[in-house]
């Protein structure tokens, strides 16, 4: 057994001064009450004296009760124990397209709610949710939104149900800044991330879903397949939407486009109504360049996150048996015996009534 906090045993040196300083207090506080009360000749055989021995006993239970609150703190750990914990070996960087061509509703009727307007990026929020991170068990997972700039929409992270939550919540159309689609500015974020967080030794792998819009420049995507390949990063590409062109209903857009655009039916750019389609020229050559995966979702059964990425390794690693809960019961068991010991005085009646019976005299009076 060793301790995590070993520095924090320092205090428990403290403990025999605090213990000291209260017995001499408590044995002060009671003979000064014993003096304030009146003539100590006269109230002596009234009451009990305080028992040292009682009140000792009562400094010694919150004392120990003290120690064992040290001992608690500093984290006593037993090395080899019973307890293993699992932990993956995989980390995931999933990027997002919400632009505005994703809010078209290639999938109506094929989602659940809340997905059932069918849009592109509902289709991704599905997948996202029920296929990816319920395959990601002890692996970590982060997330980058793009529209015309990259946003990081959640560093890695173990916490699913948080990305869940801010999935459900915080990735809609027009979430991340920006006009247009950006593609290789969120590969860079994606870079980011991963030099943040990432340990390594883990294997990397980017899920990007795309309708195949891109306006970076052919240069710059050129630095994003040279890192990718530099990293060793996998890459999963799943193309969202049909081949057909559809235009981008504007219910479907943000609030703050739906208010730009409140009498149109269609999103319109400079009075042209605008279309768009899947586009799997830029998403091909991507996978192409770096020995990707690609797959075209016409259905969500189309896309499954353990197909496409082999061995989803989690391993067990041998834990510390934590020993900090047995301590603090310990603490708060003597608290509760050293406040329950009483070392206050108490008034002898009973003894004193046995002690001075009631009589009469010759007079036939009752006397004392």
């Amino acid at each position: 057994m060793h301790f995590m906090n070993q520095s924090v045993l320092w205090l428990a040196a403290c403990v025999p001064v605090i213990a000291g300083l209260s017995y001499f207090l408590a044995r002060r506080r009671s003979e000064k009450l014993l003096n304030e009360y009146g003539e100590r000749p006269l109230i002596e055989p009234f009451i009990e004296k305080i028992s040292r021995a009682r009140l000792a006993l009562k400094v010694l239970a919150l004392s120990l009760s003290l120690v064992a609150l040290v001992v608690a703190l500093s984290r006593p750990v037993q090395e080899n124990g019973k307890a293993e914990f699992p932990t993956g070996t995989i980390d995931v960087m999933s990027i997002v397209d919400v632009s505005r061509s994703m809010a078209i509703p290639d999938y109506k009727g094929q989602l659940p709610a809340p997905f059932d307007e069918g849009r592109r990026l509902d289709m991704a929020k599905y997948l996202l949710t029920h296929d990816v991170m319920g395959s990601l068990s002890y692996n970590q997972m982060g997330m980058v939104t793009f529209s015309g700039q990259a946003w990081p929409q959640a560093f890695l992270t173990h916490d699913m149900e948080a990305l869940r939550w801010v999935t459900s919540r915080a990735v809609y159309v027009g979430s991340a800044p920006g006009e247009g689609s950006q593609l290789a500015m969120a590969f860079d974020m994606a870079f980011q991330l991963f030099d943040l967080d990432s340990k390594p030794d883990h294997r990397r792998v980017i899920v990007l879903f795309s309708d195949g819009g891109n306006d970076a420049s052919y240069e710059d995507m050129a630095v994003v397949i040279r890192e990718l390949k530099k990293r060793n990063i996998e890459l999963v590409i799943a193309g969202l939407g049909k081949t057909t062109e559809s235009a981008v209903p504007v219910r479907l857009l943000s609030p703050q486009d739906q208010m730009i655009f409140r009498d149109k039916q269609w999103y319109e750019n400079n009075g042209q109504i605008v279309t768009s389609r899947l586009d799997e020229n830029v998403l091909l050559l991507l996978k192409n360049a770096v020995g990707g995966r690609y797959v075209r979702v016409e259905k969500a059964s189309d896309f499954s996150m353990t197909n496409m990425v082999s061995r989803m390794e989690v391993i067990r690693k041998p834990g510390v048996l934590e020993l900090f809960p047995y301590a603090l019961l310990a603490s708060f068991a003597f608290l509760v015996f050293g406040l329950l010991c009483s070392d206050e005085a108490r008034w002898k009646r009973d003894e004193t009534r046995d002690r001075v019976k009631p009589g009469r005299g010759k007079n036939g009076r009752i006397v004392p």
